[in-house]
């Protein structure tokens, strides 16, 4: 039927409305087809490289976890005295995310310590899934929402890599509920 406050994609099916959450899906999408690539995601050079200066704690991160990082798809390296500066993030990620990605990374792995090898590897996943994402505010083509749409109506995607539903349904009756048309 369309979308919603640029957010939620509306889906008419039978007697039942169905709205998804278009960043949800994507990030889904995303995260699978990531998992999916074992321990290596194809990295985008960047046109003009991003410089970020890490507090110390998170500069250490990146030079004890320069390969996890490249197998992430990012291309960082030392940049002066306490710069650093990103060449190439994970193909589809939005370079306006790198500070942001970076400095989640780091906070993942930080805290990833008491996890697993493969719990903190999706942990890294997530926050590259999600930066790659559809974000909620934007405008995004037809031909993309249909994409998502396809994948959650198949049951291919039902959950985001956090846990949340991506969709929710309502009824026939449970909008004539909220309209009054019935008791």
């Amino acid at each position: 039927m369309g979308e919603a406050l640029k957010t939620y994609i509306l889906v008419e099916v039978g007697d039942e409305l169905i709205l998804i959450d278009k960043h949800a899906a994507h990030e889904r999408m995303n995260f699978d087809r990531l998992r999916a690539q074992e321990r290596h995601i194809p990295a985008q050079s960047l046109l003009s490289p991003v410089t970020l200066r890490p507090s110390g704690d998170d500069a250490e991160l990146l030079e004890a976890n320069a390969d996890v990082l490249r197998e992430l798809g990012f291309e960082i390296e030392p940049f002066g005295a306490a710069d650093y500066i990103v060449r190439a993030v994970p193909s589809g990620m939005d370079e306006g995310e790198t500070a942001a990605a970076i400095e989640e990374i780091c906070d993942k792995l930080r805290r990833g310590k008491a996890l697993g090898e493969q719990a903190v590897w999706d942990e890294l996943l997530h926050t590259v899934a999600c930066k790659a994402a559809i974000k909620a505010g934007w405008d995004t083509q037809p031909e993309e929402l249909e994409v998502l749409v396809g994948a959650v109506l198949s049951g291919a995607v039902k959950y985001c890599p956090h846990g949340r539903p991506v969709s929710v349904t309502v009824t026939r009756r449970e909008l004539d509920k909220l309209f009054k048309r019935i008791v």
